[in-house]
C-alpha cells in the first residue's frame, strides 16, 4: 500500500470523531482509534487484548457472545441502532446510549470485525426534551382551551343585556380561534423544525457512515480511484452538514439579536468579481456567469460580511436549481444614490403558489423539495439586508428561471 494511502487511513482512523474498535474472530480487541477510548473511558490502547464484551452490560454479555458467533458465521456489513435502544458500559460502569454498525476484513487469512461506535447520550438527551416539551405543549393547549369553554359556558348563564352577551361572546369566541391559531402554528413550527432536521443530518451523516465502512474494504493499490470516491463523498457531506448548522447558528444569533451592521468602504465591483470567482471554483455544473458592470466604480459603505452572505445565497441557489451549462446573469447598477444587483438565472423557477411563502422560515418550494437545502437561506437574506437598510424583490416563472433584485443604500457618512 502507498505510503500517502496509509497516512489517510491512519488520519481518518486517529482523528475520526466515531469510535473504531478492530477485534478478532473470538472477540479479542486488537486496536482501537482514540475516540473510542474516549467514549469509554479508557487510555489509549487500555482496551487492546480484552474482550469485546467488557463494553457490554453485564447482563448482556452472555447474549452479546451468542450474537457473535451467529455473526463470524455469515458477516455483512451491518447497520444496527437506528432504531434501537442499543447500551454500552463505560470503564466506570456507566452504560450509555450507543449507535453501532458492524463491519469486517481479512489479512493473512484471518478474519477482522469493525465496530464503528456513536455515543448519541446527547442526542437521546435532546429527543427527551422535545418529548417533553410536546407534551407541555399538549397540555398547555387542553389547559387553555378548557379555560376559554369554561369562560363560554359562564357568559351563557349571565343576566347581562343580550348586547353584551354577544359581544362578550364573539370576543371569547375570537381568543379561542387566536388561541388555538397560534398553537397550530408553533406545532407546526416545531414539526417542521425536527422533521427537516432529521432530515438534512441524516443524509450527509449515512453517506459518511457508508463512505468509512466500505473504504476499508479497498486496500489494493488499484483500488485507489474507489478510495478517492468515497473520501470525496465524506468531504463533501462534512461541507454540507457545515453549511445547515451555519444557516442554524446564523438564524439564532439573529433572532437573539446578536447580529448588528458594521459597515466599511469597499469597492463593489472587486467585491463581486471576487466572489464570482469563488463560486465558479465550487460550482460542478460548468455554468457561464456573465457579471456586467453598468457603472464600474461603485463604493458603498456597507457590512461586507453580511453582504457577502446575502450574495452567496442568492448565486448558490441560482448555480443549484438552474441547468448544467446554463447562463446565469449578474448585473450592478447605481440609481438614485442606491446600488441595484440583479441576479438572472434559466432555472426550475419558484412555482406561482408558492411565491408568498418564498422568505418564511424553514419553507421549500414543492418544486425543490428533493435539492438538498435547510428553508432558511433566503429568510436570512432578507433579514440581512433589513439591518442593511436593503430591500429583496424578485419576478419568477416556473421551469424559465428566476431574478432576484437587490437594492441597497450607498452608506451614511460617505
Amino acid at each position: 500500500m502507498p505510503i500517502m494511502t496509509q497516512m489517510i487511513f491512519q488520519a481518518l482512523f486517529e482523528h475520526s470523531s466515531m469510535g473504531i474498535i478492530i477485534s478478532s474472530e473470538d472477540g479479542t480487541i486488537e486496536k482501537t482509534n482514540p475516540y473510542a477510548s474516549k467514549i469509554f473511558g479508557y487510555d489509549i490502547n487500555e482496551l487492546i487484548g480484552q474482550k469485546i464484551e467488557v463494553l457490554i452490560p453485564p447482563h448482556l454479555r452472555e447474549k452479546h457472545i451468542v450474537y457473535r458467533h451467529r455473526y463470524n458465521e455469515k458477516p455483512v456489513p451491518r447497520s444496527m441502532g437506528s432504531n434501537l435502544n442499543l447500551m454500552a458500559t463505560k470503564k466506570n460502569g456507566m452504560n450509555i446510549p450507543v449507535e453501532v454498525s458492524l463491519s469486517f476484513f481479512s489479512t493473512n487469512g484471518r478474519r477482522h470485525i469493525i465496530s464503528f461506535v456513536n455515543d448519541i447520550t446527547e442526542r437521546k438527551r435532546v429527543e427527551d426534551e422535545l418529548k417533553s416539551l410536546t407534551a407541555e405543549l399538549e397540555s398547555k393547549v387542553k389547559e387553555r382551551t378548557k379555560e376559554l369553554r369554561d369562560a363560554l359556558i359562564e357568559l351563557n348563564h349571565t343576566n347581562e343585556g343580550l348586547s353584551q352577551e354577544i359581544s362578550l361572546r364573539k370576543k371569547a369566541e375570537q381568543q379561542i380561534r387566536q388561541t388555538l391559531e397560534r398553537e397550530k402554528e408553533l406545532n407546526e413550527l416545531k414539526s417542521r423544525l425536527v422533521s427537516m432536521a432529521s432530515h438534512e443530518f441524516r443524509t450527509p451523516l449515512s453517506g459518511i457512515l457508508t463512505s468509512v465502512s466500505l473504504i476499508a474494504r479497498y486496500h489494493k493499490p488499484e483500488d485507489e480511484e474507489k478510495r478517492d470516491k468515497h473520501i470525496q463523498t465524506i468531504k463533501k457531506s462534512v461541507k454540507n452538514l457545515t453549511a445547515i448548522l451555519n444557516d442554524f447558528l446564523s438564524l439564532d444569533r439573529l433572532d437573539q439579536g446578536k447580529i448588528i451592521s458594521t459597515p466599511t468602504l469597499f469597492t463593489l465591483t472587486d467585491f463581486i468579481e471576487e466572489l464570482v470567482g469563488e463560486l465558479k471554483e465550487i460550482s460542478e455544473k460548468n455554468q457561464n456567469i456573465v457579471v456586467e458592470h453598468k457603472n464600474r466604480e461603485i463604493t458603498l459603505i456597507q457590512d461586507k460580511d453580511m453582504l457577502r452572505n446575502v450574495f452567496i445565497n442568492l448565486l448558490s441557489n441560482a448555480i443549484k436549481y438552474s441547468p448544467i451549462e446554463s447562463t446565469i446573469n449578474i448585473t450592478t447598477n447605481l440609481k438614485n444614490s442606491q446600488v441595484v444587483i440583479l441576479i438572472q438565472d434559466q432555472g426550475i423557477g419558484i412555482p406561482l403558489a408558492d411565491q408568498k411563502h418564498l422568505f418564511d422560515r424553514f419553507f421549500r418550494a414543492h418544486n425543490a423539495l428533493n435539492v438538498q437545502g435547510t428553508g432558511l437561506g433566503l429568510n436570512i437574506v432578507k433579514r440581512y439586508l433589513d439591518l442593511m437598510g436593503g430591500t429583496i424583490q424578485y419576478t419568477s416563472i416556473e421551469n424559465q428561471g428566476t431574478t432576484f433584485e437587490v437594492t441597497l443604500p450607498l452608506g451614511e457618512n460617505r
